[in-house]
This record gives structure tokens, sequence and C-alpha cells, in this order.
């Protein structure tokens, strides 16, 4: 979106909504505030709380639903898990729609359209944006309820929205994650700015050259992405976002898998079966304790301290025969456990600090690979770290001894460093100069038919000619820095005089396609250009605009002869149930 049609330009309040994997949340400023106060006067409501007793809070509220029988909305975060555990105690939860961290099961989809489906707890497929609408538009009225005391009278048009869906087009900006938490971090010092005679004056943000690396980490996945900094307003993204399902739910699954050792398999299933309220009571424990573990560069060496419930004893002694005392003994884990009075463990923090192994592993194995794979031009010299799995002082720490030479800045909270760049971003967007595709673009067309090139199954033969088809031609190339609202431009014939144009659009991860039908390719969406009243000129050449690298993809469609007409586009990335024929050549 272009600063001409900035929608906070005239806007009293900003409002941005992060919509994560395992936590969502939301973060809000008014424009008096940030023009006075900066980064100092967002509010971000941290006043999440679980109930139970057990004191948990967070900055955010988990990303889980419940939907009524009838698929109205029920419950969202902490109320949903608490309300659905309630349901199945009383056995009444079999006709109602629960989705847990369900942005998850899209993560490895290239390309979805309106119809994806996700499942609920029941294995049940459930529309995905109902589930994404449902759950935003919470997220939407807990803001009015949080500010609502405050009678301001606000009108719909006075509040810029970003990172989210369901609200008006004119009201609505997109930013991305890195570019929010760049936003952000643009505000807190990380480098010393020194006089011409060498000393040290103050702190001041990322100078401009300085070449750094956004690891994200949240609960589902970690996202990496290189920018380098042009000027004060302007960044660069020098690499392909990449990034992986290693966020810190692997911890509480190698956490399950330590348990599952303990006591059985058999016992630990029969426990999230039938004891299901204290199953999350007991993994909202571990939610608490495991922030607090740290790795031998820390100071806290004392042990890991956890409840068990009373039911999870009496399981192990009816179906294994077994005391808890038994039952650490009998593990490979008895020099690492031992019994409290009151039924807890007292985990010694070495063994839980194994639980970060594998994923602290992968974490620093992918930024090493990006880090080998600059060039000597590009060289980074710092890693900024945000998202909640940042709190983490082990992860922290893992990447600070694998990458000695280079700075490890975490902001404070970084769990909201993008929410609160979101809000920033809704005040100043950030001018980023270029961006690198992930993919290749490109659409189908004819091209004539070339005997021992082509393959036979793509000879379609007309009154004419003999042509090829599902023919790949390319716009742009997976890895190509893109500048901003630039665009590319291809020309085709019309071939029909009076019929609508279809373009359909393709993306691969591959460099080089040739076929739209090969097998990493995927259609995207189609774009019909609508011909003039009264048809299409004879011999007339449509150029078809296309502008990558902003955070919205635009299409624009010229007579060639008359380059002052623009005809009509509709680009839908969403609808491709079925692949049509390409009327172009």
């Amino acid at each position: 979106m272009s600063r001409d049609q900035d929608p906070s330009s005239s806007s009293f309040l900003v409002v941005a909504i992060d919509f994560g994997t395992t936590f969502s949340g939301y973060a809000f400023q008014f424009r008096h505030d940030y023009e006075s106060d900066g980064i100092r006067s967002i509010f971000a409501n941290t006043s999440w709380v679980a109930d139970g007793g057990n004191g948990l809070m967070s900055w955010k509220t988990p990303t889980t639903l419940l939907l009524n029988t009838d698929d109205s909305f029920n419950s969202f975060g902490y109320e949903a898990e608490e309300v659905y555990q309630e349901l199945i105690e009383n056995d009444e939860h079999h006709d109602y729609h629960y989705f847990r961290r369900f942005k998850m099961m899209l993560h490895d989809k290239m390309i979805m359209d309106r119809n994806v489906t996700i499942e609920d707890s029941g294995g049940r497929k459930y529309p995905a944006r109902s589930v994404f609408q449902h759950s935003i538009a919470y997220l939407k009225d807990h803001f009015f309820k949080t500010i609502e005391d405050r009678a301001l009278g606000l009108e719909p048009e006075d509040i810029t929205w970003v990172l989210t869906a369901g609200i008006p087009s004119k009201n609505l900006q997109l930013a991305l994650e890195p570019e929010a938490a760049s936003l952000f971090c643009k505000y807190i010092p990380t480098e010393k700015q020194t006089n011409e005679d060498g000393q040290n004056i103050k702190l001041v943000p990322f100078c401009a050259g300085t070449r750094y690396m956004i690891l994200d980490l949240g609960g589902g996945t970690g996202d990496v992405t290189v920018h380098e900094v042009i000027d004060e307003n302007t960044l660069k993204e020098l690499n392909v976002a990449s990034g992986g399902a290693w966020g810190g739910t692997n911890v509480d699954r190698a956490y399950m898998e330590l348990l599952i050792s303990i006591f059985g398999e058999d016992v630990i299933k029969r426990f999230k079966t039938e004891r299901r309220t204290d199953m999350l009571e007991f993994q909202r424990d571990f939610e608490m304790k495991k922030r607090t573990i740290r790795d031998r560069m820390g100071q806290n060496i004392r042990p890991v301290v956890i409840s068990i419930p009373a039911c999870l004893s009496e399981y192990v002694r009816e179906m294994k025969g077994w005391s808890l005392e038994n039952a650490i003994s009998n593990s490979e884990y008895a020099d690492k456990i031992k019994l409290k009075p009151g039924n807890k463990f007292a985990f010694a923090r070495e063994l839980m600090e194994t639980l970060f192994q594998t994923t602290k592993e992968q974490i620093v194995q992918h930024v090493r690979e990006i880090l080998d794979n600059q060039d000597s031009e590009n060289r980074i010299s710092a890693i900024l770290m945000v998202g909640g799995f940042s709190t983490s002082n082990i992860i922290v720490d893992a990447i600070k001894e694998a990458f000695p030479d280079l700075r490890v800045v975490v902001p404070p909270e970084p769990g909201l460093a993008v929410v609160k760049g979101a809000v920033l971003y809704g005040h100043a967007p950030l001018t980023i100069a270029s961006r690198v595709c992930k993919y290749t673009y490109g659409v189908a067309v004819y091209d004539t038919f070339k005997e021992g090139v082509h393959p036979p199954e793509k000879r379609l033969e007309t009154k004419t000619e003999v042509l090829c088809k599902d023919i790949f031609n390319k716009f742009i190339e997976a890895g190509q820095s893109v500048s901003v609202n630039s665009s590319v431009n291809k020309t085709y014939d019309v071939t029909e005089p009076n019929a609508p144009m279809a373009l359909n659009i393709f993306a691969t991860t591959e460099k080089n396609p040739a076929f739209t039908t090969d097998e990493k390719c995927e259609m995207l969406g189609s774009i019909t250009i609508q011909p003039p009243e009264g048809g299409w000129k004879k011999d007339a050449k449509i150029k078809v605009s296309m502008k990558f690298g902003g955070t919205e993809f635009e299409v624009h469609a010229t007579d060639e002869q008359s380059p002052q007409t623009v005809y009509s586009t509709q680009f839908d990335f969403l609808t491709f149930n079925s692949r049509t024929q390409s009327t172009l050549v």
C-alpha cells in the first residue's frame, strides 16, 4: 500500500493483531502518543490469565477456538481450553468444534483456496476461513471492550488495523512480521555511536549499511529473514524468508516423551483421555516452569520442581503396580529425578535442558546454513531475536555460543516485538526498498509445437496450427531481488474478439519450470481481463503488468496500441478448484 493510500494518516488510533501459531494478542497506540513518546506508549494487553489457580499469565492468549454445536462462537484462548475440558468431563463435547494451534495445520501449504479446511479435535473438517474469522473477531471485540471504558466515541474510520482480516479494506494495512519486528527494533539502541576522535557518544539503533538477521521464534515455527539498513526509514531484504517447525511446542512434545519413558505410554494415554482438566493444568504448570530453565551459561542451577497430579500417581500404581518412587528408579533417569513430598518431581536442570536439544540444534543449523550462503559483500553483523521462544535463555545462549562473532540482540519482551512493531507500522509504514521472491511466478500459455522438443501429450491441433499447451511463461524467478512497486510486463495476443481473456497464474520453487503441469507447480489463481465495449480491436495486443515486492499483488492490463486505456482486471488468489484453459498465445 502506498503512502498516498495510507489509512493511518487520518486515524486517531492504530490497532495491531498478532495472530500466532500458539498464542495471539493485540496492541494499540493513539497517534498523539506515537508522535510524543514513540514506542513507550504502546499498550499491549498482557493480562491474559488462565483460571485454575496455577497463576499462569502470558503476554498473549492461546490460539484456541471453541464453536458451539450450531457453529456459533463459544470462546477463545484460555477460556476455550477450560470450557472444552468441562464439556468433556460432562460428556457433552461431542458436537462441539474445538481447534487448538490450528494455524500450524496450514504451515506447509504453498497455496490455499477459499475451501481449504482444517480439522477440529474430533477429526472433522471445518472451513478454515470460518475458524480464522471467529478468532480474529474475538480479538477485535476484546480490544473494543478494553477501550470502551475511556468513552472516546471512536468511529470505525478513526482506527487503522494492522496484520489482520475481517476489517474494511480502507482501514486495513498488511505488514510482514520480520518488517514489523525490524521497525520496533529501530527504536532499540543496538550499536555504539562514536565521534571523530573515536570516543563513544551513545547507543543508537542499527546504522545505515548494517546487515542483520531476524530470527523470529514462536511457539510453532521459527522464521528467518536478512535485512540491510539503507537509511533511517528504509530496509532491503537480502534473502528469501525461510524457516521450519522448530518452535517452543517441540519442547512440550519432548517433555511428554520424557514422561512416557518414565510412566509408560498406556498410562499417559489414559491420563490424557480420562483426566483432561488435570492434563491441561499439568501442561500449564510445565509452560511456566520451562520459562525459567537456563543452560550452563545461566545463573539458575536449582532443580525444576513439577507437581505430579494425584490421579496420574493412581494410574501408575493401578496399571504398573509401582509407586512414583518405583517409576523413577525403574527409568533411565533415576539419578536425575528426585521424589519430593506432595507428589512432586525435582528434575535435574541438565535433564530439562535436554528437552531443548533437538530444537536448539535445528535452529542453529538453519542459521549457519544461511550465514554460509551469504556472499562476502553481504555478510551480516548481528542477529535480532524476537518471538515468544526468544525469551528462552537456553535458545539465546545457544545462538550466542554458536556465533560468537555476531552481536545477538534480544529486545525487551521479544514476544511483543512483532505486534508492537505492527502498531508503529500503522502510524508510519517502513519503506522496503526490495524483497526477494520465494517462488517463481508465471502463467500458462500456448506456443508453436516443436517436434522432438515438446512432449507429445502437450500437442494441440487447431484449424490453422499445431500448438504446445501448458507452457510456463515466467514473470519472475525464485531468489530474484525485486524492487518494491516495480512491475514485470508481458504482451499477449487477443485470440477471441469478444471473449474475456483468462490468465491462470502459477508458482513453483523451481527456477526454470518448463510446464505449468510440472510436479512442483501450483496454480495460485486467475486473472480475468474484460474486453472493452464492442469487443477487442483487430490484432489487439494486451500488456499485462504484475507488480511484485509489496505485501499485496497488483495486476493491470492495457491495450498496447492505446496505453491510456486500462482494462478492468479481476485477480483472485483463492479460486482455483480446477485448471481452466488459457486463451493467451
